[in-house]
């Protein structure tokens, strides 16, 4: 039996890097994936993969900033499946600024999808879960995981708003933990330097800032890892499946380091 047999998982910015590598997991331990995506030819495009390994799956075009949006996702996975098990709030944005030169638009932008989008896809989740049985006698009858990073942790220079933004993921995490335990458990997972279009993203805006070639921030901050390399969307989906298993039924308010040993505490 497969670990997530029966489960139905939504993942939101699964139409590519970490979110799709997730939905992909998830599908091998056997759960029926809901692919959530601003972008809706990235989130069929993984929906399909997901099918390719014999299990169901839906794409859906949900932009978390809005929440009438989140709402009719959950409607919707509802009148579809009956339940739903498994959310993680995946998507996420950046902005590489110094603090200085950051507008507020670029706040807004940053805040609205990683802190503000994220607090209430996982306010509609838990409504839904709440209102539910658990899989088996004794389990929870959810389980919610959310995508915070190691700049959660402490400030960085450069990723201001980003920072604080997963800062208030973490925060998050712990205040669902307490408010919904035991029914459900609510965890995060903090990657370090994964080799994804984000990372792509922070070294081209960080490069251009201080006149330096591409790919020396990248460089810089993934052979600082203890490990020897920088992580990949895999690594960080074999966490999000045990804190979606049985496994971890004991466990919430946690937030998971997947950094190779960046970040020791």
């Amino acid at each position: 039996m497969k670990t997530l047999d029966g489960c139905i998982a939504l993942v939101t910015g699964a139409g590519r890097g970490i979110g799709a590598a997730i939905a992909r997991r998830y599908a091998r331990e056997g759960a029926t994936v809901i692919v959530a995506d601003v972008n809706e030819a990235n989130a069929r495009a993984t929906a399909e993969q997901v099918r390719e390994l014999g299990v169901e799956s839906e794409a859906l075009a949900v932009d978390v900033c809005d929440t009438a949006q989140s709402a009719a996702m959950f409607d919707r996975i509802v009148d579809r499946f009956g339940r739903i098990d498994i959310l993680v709030n995946n998507a996420g944005v950046i902005r590489v600024r110094t603090l200085l030169d950051t507008t507020p638009e670029d706040w807004d932008f940053i805040q609205n999808v990683n802190a503000r989008g994220l607090f209430f896809t996982l306010q509609a989740g838990a409504r839904r879960m709440l209102d539910q049985p658990p899989l088996a006698e004794g389990r929870p009858c959810g389980k919610i995981i959310n995508m915070a990073s190691v700049a959660g942790r402490g400030g960085r220079a450069m990723l201001g708003a980003y920072s604080a933004s997963k800062a208030t993921v973490i925060n998050v995490t712990q205040t669902a933990a307490i408010e919904f335990a035991p029914r459900l458990t609510v965890n995060s997972i903090c990657p370090g330097p994964v080799d994804t279009e984000m990372w792509k993203q922070i070294d081209r805006e960080w490069s251009e800032h201080e006149q330096r070639p591409l790919g020396s921030v990248w460089k810089e901050r993934s052979s600082a890892v203890p490990m020897g390399r920088h992580q990949t969307p895999d690594d960080v989906a074999g966490v999000a499946s045990f804190l979606a298993s049985a496994d971890a039924d004991c466990i919430t308010g946690q937030s998971y380091r997947v950094d190779g040993g960046a970040v020791m505490q």
